[in-house]
């Protein structure tokens, strides 16, 4: 059995999140990224690819762990953050014979401390790994974070990273009207309140790609494929003037990919 087509992409998660019972609150994050879920897996050739072992960090609300252990991977585990929502998933995950693994990613790497720094797996765990659209979210020096990647992941090992796009075309446009393009003010405060989603949700630090594989190459990673994608949410009301601007984004974008909103980089352990 294989996934084909977006349609068979999301027919898979909304029959697998019904049969788990996972409740209509948690699905809206995928609805509103399916079709960057669905791009940006057929960009990286997951869906063709076969692995032994895989990890996901980070996958949070988007339910991508199941299509790898349906179709990608012998074995999948995931390392989520540490909150109460994301370890509701927990009994979803066991069921379908998903490892999972809970912590705080600044915990772990906000100090520097080769003994702490470490994720709960063994050295050479993972043929794959996937890290999409969490980077971005560290408010922490990511080396130590790459280097222990690498520790986990086998020799010609996969790293999948997905990143937004520092220099997109919003981004562009904003400063050139003079507008901030930093994370609002407000998110700071909402970061502080623990009973809502936003303890993770602030951009600290976005890259453009030139950067991100410089980053990347100088924590000892080989680049396999670095490129931009160009993506827009679900919105499940779109007017006309939306499309008009959506329209007008692909076009630019097609002809100035490094306008996309989201850098794409597959790199592999030397």
């Amino acid at each position: 059995m294989a996934i084909n087509s977006r349609s068979e992409f999301d027919t898979f998660i909304k029959q697998t999140v019904k049969r788990l019972n996972v409740p209509e609150e948690y699905r809206g994050y995928y609805s509103q990224h399916a079709d960057r879920l669905w791009l940006t897996a057929n960009e990286f050739g997951l869906l063709r690819q076969r692995y032994s072992s895989l990890l996901e960090i980070g996958p949070g609300f988007s339910f991508l762990p199941f299509i790898w252990k349906g179709f990608v991977a012998q074995d999948v585990a995931v390392f989520e953050g540490q909150c109460d929502e994301l370890r509701k998933f927990a009994p979803s995950y066991e069921q379908c014979g998903i490892e999972a693994h809970y912590g705080d990613l600044f915990d772990i790497f906000g100090q520097r401390d080769g003994a702490k720094n470490r994720f709960p797996f063994g050295s050479e765990a993972f043929d794959c790994v996937i890290c999409w659209e969490t980077m971005e979210h560290f408010n922490f020096n990511p080396i130590p974070f790459l280097h222990e990647v690498q520790r986990i992941m086998r020799p010609k090992g996969i790293l999948n990273l997905t990143i937004p796009n520092q220099a997109k075309l919003d981004r562009r446009l904003k400063l050139l009207l003079g507008k901030s393009v930093r994370t609002p003010i407000d998110t700071y405060f909402l970061q502080m309140d623990d009973r809502n989603r936003m303890k993770y949700a602030p951009h600290w630090r976005e890259y453009t790609l030139e950067e991100f594989v410089e980053l990347l190459c100088r924590a000892g990673l080989k680049i396999v494929r670095a490129t931009h994608l160009q993506t827009f949410e679900n919105r499940e009301h779109r007017s006309a003037a939306l499309l008009a601007k959506r329209a007008l984004a692909t076009m630019i974008t097609r002809l100035f990919p490094a306008f996309s909103a989201l850098c794409l980089v597959q790199a592999q352990k030397p």
